[in-house]
């Protein structure tokens, strides 16, 4: 079995940094990942690679906001992923092979199709917005767009659920 295995020489002074950052954002940046990605191995692979962006980065000296950092550089590295896979639609939240992502925190199938419906920059939205209770300030700079077009956004992203969520119910009746 082939393992890829990258070193890099990490100064004392950026040990307790590095700590840090793991401790705190580790898990919200793996399950940001996941919402967008809807796969959790890829999730698991695209959360180390960010952490190791983020360690390996020039710029991390003048980093004001880590926060929206991280955010960042996970939202940029997930739709890279996607674009390099050309997923258009996301497979379904239960399969055989990935019953364990019921245990991340997301068992509601209604949730889970109402994603699968989502581009995965509508998903990186709702995620912030919604999930990380995110302001629009925040959300902008992660996106790398005006807070304006960061809420008309979301409003529009809010309508589709909404007619997801009607097409459902009338499907159902």
């Amino acid at each position: 079995m082939y393992t890829n295995i990258t070193y890099f020489k990490v100064a004392e002074s950026d040990e307790v940094w590095i700590e840090e950052l793991l401790n705190k954002y580790h898990r919200k940046i793996f399950l940001y990942c996941y919402n967008i990605l809807r796969n959790i191995h890829d999730a698991e692979d695209a959360t180390q690679e960010v952490f190791l962006r983020a360690f390996k980065s020039s710029s991390k000296d003048k980093i004001t906001n880590s926060n929206a950092w991280l955010y960042k550089i996970a939202y940029n590295h997930c739709l890279n992923k996607l674009r390099r896979k050309s997923i258009v639609t996301f497979l379904p939240f239960y399969e055989s092979d990935k019953m364990a992502v019921v245990n991340i925190e997301n068992d509601d199938f209604e949730l889970d199709f109402i994603m699968s419906k989502l581009k995965p920059k509508e998903r990186a939205l709702i995620v912030l917005r919604i999930i990380e209770d995110k302001d629009y300030t925040e959300i902008a700079s992660i996106l790398g767009i005006s807070q304006q077009t960061a809420r008309k956004r979301f409003e529009r992203v809010k309508e589709k659920i909404q007619k997801v969520i009607e097409r459902s119910n009338t499907d159902g009746e």
